[in-house]
C-alpha cells in the first residue's frame, strides 16, 4: 500500500482545521466591532449624563465665579476609573477650573469646537494625551451650560476603559473558540477514521489480495455509507471472479 505524504484523513481534519478557523476569525471581528460601537456609545453617554449634571450645579457658581465651589463640584468625580479629567470653561473658552489642578496638558486647550446651529446637545472629539511615555486617548465630551452663554463642561473619558473590556471578551471568546477547534479535529479524527480510513485500508487490502488470486476471503464493511455500498460490489465482484476461475479449472480438468 502506497504511504502518501498527504492522505485524505489529513486534507479533511486540514479542512475542518481551517474552515474552524475562519469562522472563528469571523466571530471575534463581528463581537468586536459590535462591542467597540455599543461600549463607545455608552462611554460617550456616561461622559455627557455626567456633564449635564456637573453643568447644573456649575451654572450658578460660574456667573459668581467660585472657582472654589467648581474645584469641590468637580473633584468628587475625578476618582472614577474610566475619567480622565473634567474641566470647566466660561464662554470665552478659557478653563476656569479642571482636575489637573492648573497643569492642563496643552493637548486639550481649544479643542473640542462646538457649534449650536448644528443642534447637538454635545460636541465630541476623540483626543490623544502625551504623559510621561506613555500615549492615552481620550473621548473629550464637551456639555454646554445654558446652550454655552455660560460656559461649557468637558469630560474625559478613557478609551482604554473599552480597549480593557473589549480585550477581555475577545481573550474568553479566543479561548472558547479553542477549545471548540480542538474539539472539532478530535471529533473529526475519530469519525474519519471509523467511518472511511478503516473502510479504505480494509478494501485496498481485500483488492489486493484479490488480485494475487485470494477469491476466499468475504469482504465485509460494517459502515452505514457509501463505502459499504462498494464493499458489497466489491464483494460481488470477487465472488464472481472466483466463480468464473472455478469453470475455467473444471473445464481444464475435463479436457
Amino acid at each position: 500500500m502506497k504511504n502518501y505524504r498527504f492522505g485524505i484523513r489529513s486534507k479533511i481534519v486540514f479542512s475542518v482545521f481551517l474552515g474552524t478557523l475562519l469562522f472563528g476569525a469571523l466571530i471575534v471581528f463581528v463581537v468586536f466591532y459590535y462591542l467597540n460601537q455599543t461600549l463607545t456609545r455608552s462611554l460617550v453617554e456616561q461622559g455627557y449624563l455626567l456633564g449635564s449634571n456637573v453643568s447644573e450645579f456649575a451654572a450658578e457658581k460660574l456667573i459668581e465665579e467660585d472657582i472654589l465651589v467648581l474645584r469641590k463640584i468637580i473633584e468628587k468625580y475625578r476618582l472614577y476609573p474610566n475619567i480622565e479629567y473634567i474641566l470647566i470653561e466660561d464662554f470665552n473658552r478659557e478653563i476656569k477650573t479642571d482636575t489637573y489642578n492648573g497643569n492642563v496638558p496643552p493637548e486639550l486647550i481649544g479643542k473640542n469646537q462646538y457649534d449650536p446651529t448644528e443642534g447637538k446637545e454635545f460636541g465630541l472629539e476623540l483626543l490623544q494625551l502625551s504623559q510621561s511615555v506613555e500615549q492615552i486617548q481620550v473621548y473629550d465630551v464637551l456639555v454646554p451650560i445654558r446652550e454655552g452663554l455660560l460656559g461649557f463642561v468637558r469630560v474625559g473619558m478613557r478609551k482604554s476603559y473599552i480597549d480593557d473590556q473589549i480585550k477581555r471578551t475577545i481573550l474568553t471568546i479566543g479561548g472558547v473558540i479553542l477549545g471548540g477547534m480542538l474539539l472539532a479535529i478530535l471529533l473529526a479524527l475519530i469519525i474519519i477514521t471509523v467511518q472511511i480510513t478503516r473502510p479504505i485500508i480494509h478494501l485496498m487490502q481485500a483488492a489486493e489480495k484479490i488480485s494475487l488470486g485470494d477469491f476466499n476471503i468475504p469482504i465485509e464493511v460494517r459502515v452505514k455509507n457509501e463505502l459499504q455500498d462498494l464493499g458489497v460490489a466489491i464483494d460481488r465482484m470477487r465472488e464472481s471472479l472466483r466463480t468464473c476461475i472455478e469453470r475455467l479449472k473444471q473445464r481444464s480438468g475435463k479436457q
